[in-house]
């Protein structure tokens, strides 16, 4: 769609929409489109752009090497291969989904104060940066689920690696089912204000302000409240048989430590894990709740800091692996020894 217009009215229209629809579209200048706005924008302060662009890059190398280093390990080790370890990779996968396709995206957009991504990335880049997010939620509430059967219920048969992959699968099609609506209802205006400008930004059925109010309302019940209540509620339950009851099958005393050692070592892992989703995730979903109901005024410095602090999120699981892991430890020690003796030449 090509728009031209001249009337700053018009403009400030636009841009009063966009900042109540900034959650992964990201919010533009807050004098860009102002009739008073001043020539030097957030935007083109090169401070905040070196600022960004370090900050940014950093969130994505991090990602990105912690994440395929996780993916490797699963693959390459065999006693990786467990439904414990398939949901760890999924959640590794889902922080490169969002490494990949929502990071870069916003840095961009923030940089060039446009859309530089063509119409079809418009509805990929939204699609996808929401599907990684409820993947994340979702694995993490099966991760739970799937602990709290292996240690209330110690004698019944453990899921087993098909039926873990089923579950990814169905995880898959729900974060995708969630996010088509974000994906289907967005377009791409080009305008001339000085020089042309391409948005990508919602376009919802009327009436479009209820509409998105609820949509956020849902996103972050579905997102956010409802699984981390489930995963609380799962762990709390660990936790509690974890502390107090041995395992069966336990013959010493030696034995019962070691495996409550261990039990204790991985539900703290996978606690931390949910822990660092929920408090990096916290602040940007409110402040979408709330900008979405009206509620506060939008702001570039206090949005950009929340998308920063909840993609890092996406950097420090492999650190809590390596940390609280023994058996990712191991793995990856064995998996460096092996690569290094391959690349060592033979002496004859």
């Amino acid at each position: 769609m090509g728009l031209k217009h001249t009337s700053s009215g018009y403009f400030s229209q636009i841009y009063v929409f966009l900042n109540q629809t900034t959650f992964w579209n990201f919010s533009l200048d807050d004098e860009l489109y102002d009739s008073g706005a001043k020539d030097e924008t957030e935007s083109e302060n090169p401070a905040m752009k070196a600022l960004l662009i370090i900050a940014y890059s950093v969130i994505i190398v991090i990602s990105l090497f912690g994440n395929s280093v996780v993916c490797h390990v699963v693959i390459k080790s065999k006693r990786m291969h467990s439904v414990t370890s398939l949901f760890i990779m999924n959640l590794a996968i889902a922080d490169l989904m969002i490494t990949l396709l929502n990071t870069p995206f916003t840095l961009v957009r923030f940089v060039h104060s446009t859309w530089v991504f063509g119409r079809a990335m418009c509805h990929v880049s939204r699609f996808a940066q929401y599907c990684s997010v409820h993947v994340s939620a979702l694995t993490l509430v099966a991760i739970a689920v799937d602990r709290h059967q292996l240690i209330m219920h110690p004698m019944k048969q453990r899921m087993s690696r098909v039926k873990g992959l089923v579950w990814i699968a169905v995880i898959w099609v729900m974060a995708s089912s969630f996010s088509l609506p974000h994906a289907i209802y967005q377009q791409l205006l080009r305008f001339e204000y000085g020089e042309v400008r391409v948005i990508c930004l919602p376009s919802f059925p009327a009436p479009s302000d209820l509409f998105w109010k609820y949509l956020d309302l849902a996103t972050f019940v579905l997102l956010y409240v409802l699984p981390l209540s489930i995963i609380s509620v799962a762990y709390i339950i660990v936790a509690k048989k974890v502390c107090v009851h041995n395992t069966i099958g336990d013959v010493t005393l030696a034995q019962s430590i070691a495996h409550r050692r261990r039990k204790r070592m991985t539900v703290k892992m996978l606690v931390l894990v949910v822990a660092v989703f929920a408090i990096c995730w916290f602040p940007l979903n409110c402040y979408v709740v709330l900008l979405s109901s009206k509620v506060i005024q939008a702001n570039n410095a206090v949005y950009f800091s929340f998308h920063w602090f909840a993609t890092s999120s996406t950097c420090y699981n492999p650190f809590i692996y390596c940390w609280l892991n023994h058996n990712f430890r191991a793995e990856l020690k064995a998996l460096n020894f092996k690569s290094r003796c391959k690349t060592t030449p033979r002496l004859s």
